[in-house]
C-alpha cells in the first residue's frame, strides 16, 4: 500500500528522539515529492554510507508480478526448519508497518524499527528518498543489527530500478511475469520481463517459477551466465490424484531424483515449488520430511486466508488478471456442485478490473461490489459499470467492504463460499472487520481507563476429564492460553463506561476448543453477583469461544447456574444487557446472548455452528438465506437492536444511564 506523496515542496522537520513509528511514517510520507521514483542513484549513495561493505549475510532477492510474498514466506519457513536464522523484508503491509520486517518469523518491534529509521535519517543528510526507499534502507539496517544469516528481500516494483536491487543477491528468484503497473513497467510481458530480470547477477543461481518465461528473461540468463532452475524444464509439478475422487490436497514436485509433496493450497503452488527448489541449493541438508512438514503448517495473512466458517469466507490480495486466474482455480476446486461462490470485490482504479471480472466470472455466482476510500480507490458505481460492461448481471453495489461482507453473509447459505479480494486495501479492511476482538481488548475499549477492577482473575478450570484424553485437553488449553494471553475463557471487570458504573464481561474466542463450561458458568455468576452487590447493570459480550461445555450433567449445571443468577438479577431490578458479537457457538454463550433484558447484536455477527458434525445433524433445506445473521435475528425478534462495533460504547452508555436513572452519561 502506497502512502500519499508530498506535493507542497516544503521539507518537514525530522521526528525527535523517542518519536513513535506513526510519527516516523508520517515523516516518510512527506519528504519526497512523489510516491514512486524509480532509480538507484539516490538510494545507492545512502546505502554506501550505511554499509561501506556488503553485509555478511546471504542475500536472496525475490521478484515477480504475483506470488512474491508466498515465495518469501515459504523460503522463510524452510530455512528456519534447516536451523538458519532469517530476516524478511516484504511489502506492502496489511495492518501494521512492522509486518514489512520479520526477524526469525516475528514482526519487528517498534523500538528496533524506530532505531533503524533514525540510522537512515542520519545517513541520508540532504538526499531525498521516497517512502519505499527509506523503508527499504531501514529494513537493511534492522536485518544487519539482528545478525541473521539469510536476508529474504521482496522487490517492491519491477526489479531493475527497485530500491531492493541496490544489494547484489547471492540467489535470485522470479515467481512470475505478467502485466501490472503498466505506467511504470510497460504494457507487455517482454518489456516487463526485462525489468524483472534486473535482479539477476552474473554467475549467481536463480529460479524462475513459471513455465512460460519471456524471452527477455532467458536472454538475460544467457548473457550473464546465470545457473537457472526453470519450472517445466528443470523441475515439474504433477497433480496428486486422490483415491476417493475428491479434490486433491497435494501436488507432487519432481526435482532431480526427488519427489516432494506440496500442499495444493492456500498458497500458489508455483511459488512454493520455486522456494523448495531454491532451498535444495540454499540448505541441501534439509530432509524431504522436514520440507513437507514445514510447508503443511505454513499460512500467510491475506493469501487465500480463511477468516470464517459456515459459510467459509476467504480473503485474498489478488488484484490483477494473472492472480485472479489462480484464485478462480482455487475456488473452482472447492466449489463442487452444491456450493455457490459469492464474491466481494473492491479494487484500485489503475488495475485491470475488466480482466479480473473475465477471470473470475466463470466461478462466481453473485458479486458484491464495494468502493475503496483510499488514494486511487475505485468507487462502487464505477465498479458496477465495469461489471455490466462484462455482461455480469448478478451483482450488487455498496459503499464499503464491510457492507459488502454483511450483504454476502446475509445472502449465503452455510454451505456456500465467500471470497473477499481485489487489493491489499480490500483485504486489510476485511481482516479488520472480520478479526475477532480479544475479550480483554473489548472490555478495555468499552470501559473507562480509570477505576477498572478485574473480577475473579484467578478462577481456573478444574478439569474432570469428560471423556477426552487428558493430554489432548491440556494441549488445547495451553494453546488457547498462549494465543490469547488469558488464563480462562471469560474475562470480567467492574468499572464505568462514559462515567456510568457497570460490570462487564466478555468471552475469549480462543478457548472454543476447550471444555470450559464450569469456569464460564462460575465466572458469569461471579460477575452477576458483583453487579447485584454494587447495584449496577451487567453487560456481557458473548462471542465464539468459551462456551463448549462438558457433556451431560455438567452442561446442565452451568445453564442452571446462569439461569438462576439472571432470575435473581431480575428480582433485584438489576438490568442485564447481552451483546452478541462475532459468531456464537454452544449452550452457555448462546443462552447468554439471548436472555438479556436488552439483546443487542453486532452488525454482521451470526449464531453459528461449531463443526461439520454439528452441521450434519441439522436439516438446512428450506431455511431462508441469512438465517444465522444479525439482521434475520432482529427481524424475527431474537435481538432488539443492531449496533456497529464503533457505536457500542456510546450507545450502551446512554442506555445504561437511562436504566440507572441518570438521564445522560456524564461524558
Amino acid at each position: 500500500m502506497l502512502p500519499p506523496s508530498n506535493t507542497s515542496g516544503q521539507s518537514p522537520a525530522a521526528p525527535g528522539t523517542g518519536a513513535t513509528v506513526s510519527r516516523w511514517l508520517s515523516y516518510l510520507e512527506a519528504i519526497h515529492p512523489t510516491e514512486i521514483d524509480l532509480g538507484l542513484d539516490r538510494v545507492l549513495i545512502v546505502m554506501r554510507r550505511l554499509f561501506p561493505r556488503k553485509p555478511v549475510a546471504r542475500i536472496i532477492t525475490i521478484g515477480g508480478t504475483n506470488g512474491k510474498g508466498s515465495a518469501v514466506a515459504s523460503l522463510e519457513a524452510l530455512l528456519q526448519a534447516a536451523g538458519r536464522t532469517t530476516g524478511a523484508y516484504t511489502s506492502p503491509h496489511l495492518q501494521a508497518y512492522n509486518e514489512r520486517i520479520r526477524l526469525n518469523g516475528r514482526d519487528i518491534d517498534d523500538a528496533s524499527l524506530v532505531a533503524a529509521f533514525e540510522r537512515v535519517e542520519a545517513a541520508r543528510r540532504n538526499i531525498s528518498l521516497t517512502y519505499f526507499e527509506f523503508g527499504t534502507l531501514a529494513a537493511f539496517v534492522a536485518l544487519a543489527e539482528a545478525g541473521v544469516q539469510d536476508w529474504l528481500l521482496e522487490v517492491g516494483l519491477g526489479g531493475r530500478l527497485d530500491a531492493v536491487n541496490v544489494l547484489d543477491p547471492d540467489f535470485a528468484m522470479i515467481t512470475s511475469v505478467d502485466i501490472d503497473h503498466v505506467a511504470f513497467l510497460g504494457d507487455n510481458r517482454e518489456v516487463i520481463g526485462f525489468e524483472k530480470a534486473g535482479i539477476l547477477r552474473p554467475g549467481i543461481p536463480a529460479v524462475f517459477a513459471d513455465t512460460d518465461p519471456p524471452q527477455s528473461v532467458l536472454q538475460q540468463v544467457s548473457a550473464q551466465g546465470v545457473a537457472l532452475a526453470l519450472a517445466g524444464r528443470d523441475y515439474q509439478l504433477q497433480e496428486h490424484e486422490s483415491a476417493d475422487g475428491e479434490p486433491s490436497t497435494s501436488v507432487l514436485l519432481h526435482y532431480r531424483d526427488e519427489e516432494i509433496r506440496l500442499p495444493a493450497g492456500p498458497l500458489p503452488v508455483p511459488s512454493v515449488a520455486g522456494a523448495v527448489v531454491a532451498v535444495r541449493s540454499l540448505a541441501p541438508e534439509l530432509g524431504i520430511a522436514q520440507i513437507e512438514a514445514a510447508l503443511a503448517r505454513l499460512r500467510v495473512p491475506g493469501r487465500f486466508e480463511r477468516m470464517a466458517t459456515y459459510p467459509d469466507l476467504y480473503v485474498d490480495v489478488g488484484h490483477n488478471p494473472h492472480a485472479a486466474t489462480w484464485l478462480a482455480g482455487r475456488l473452482s476446486a472447492l466449489k463442487g456442485t452444491e456450493r455457490r461462490v459469492i464474491a466481494v470485490y473492491a479494487a484500485l482504479a489503475d488495475k485491470d478490473v475488466a480482466g479480473v471480472f473475465q477471470a473470475m466470472e466463470p466461478v462466481v455466482d453473485h458479486w458484491w461490489l464495494a468502493g475503496l476510500s483510499v488514494p486511487r480507490g475505485l468507487d462502487s458505481e464505477t465498479m458496477l459499470g465495469k461489471a455490466k460492461g462484462q455482461g455480469i448481471a448478478a451483482c450488487a453495489r455498496v459503499d464499503t467492504v464491510a457492507e459488502a461482507i454483511n450483504g454476502a453473509r446475509a445472502q449465503a447459505r452455510p454451505q456456500d463460499l465467500i471470497i473477499v479480494f481485489g487489493s491489499f486495501f480490500t483485504v486489510a479492511e476485511a481482516r479488520e472487520f472480520l478479526a475477532p476482538v480479544r475479550a480483554r481488548q473489548r472490555l478495555e475499549w468499552f470501559l473507562d481507563a480509570d477505576g477498572r477492577e478485574e473480577i475473579c482473575p484467578g478462577l481456573l478450570l478444574d478439569d474432570r476429564g469428560g471423556g477426552e484424553p487428558p493430554v489432548s485437553y491440556s494441549e488445547q488449553l495451553a494453546g488457547a492460553r498462549r494465543a490469547s494471553g488469558e488464563s480462562e475463557a471469560l474475562v470480567a471487570m467492574y468499572g464505568a463506561t462514559l462515567g456510568v458504573p457497570v460490570v462487564a464481561c466478555a468471552f475469549e474466542y480462543s478457548f472454543l476448543d476447550g471444555r470450559l463450561g464450569e469456569v464460564v458458568g462460575e465466572k458469569f455468576v461471579q460477575a452477576a453477583n458483583a453487579a447485584i452487590q454494587r447495584r449496577v447493570p451487567l453487560v456481557c459480550f458473548s462471542a465464539s469461544g468459551g462456551a463448549r461445555v462438558q457433556e451431560g450433567l455438567l452442561a446442565l449445571l452451568q445453564m442452571a447456574k446462569t439461569a438462576a443468577v439472571l432470575e435473581r438479577m431480575k428480582q433485584e431490578g438489576i438490568p442485564y444487557i447481552s451483546v452478541m458479537t462475532e459468531q456464537v457457538y454452544g449452550e452457555v454463550a448462546a443462552s447468554l446472548a439471548m436472555l438479556g433484558d436488552l439483546n443487542i447484536a453486532e452488525s454482521g455477527c451470526r449464531a453459528g455452528y461449531q463443526s461439520p458434525s454439528d452441521m450434519s445433524q441439522v436439516e438446512l433445506k428450506g431455511l431462508p438465506a441469512g438465517f444465522q445473521g444479525s439482521q434475520f435475528l432482529l427481524e424475527h425478534g431474537a435481538v432488539d437492536m443492531i449496533l456497529e462495533r464503533h457505536q457500542m460504547r456510546e450507545r450502551i452508555a446512554h442506555i445504561l444511564a437511562k436504566f440507572s436513572g441518570r438521564g445522560q452519561p456524564p461524558g
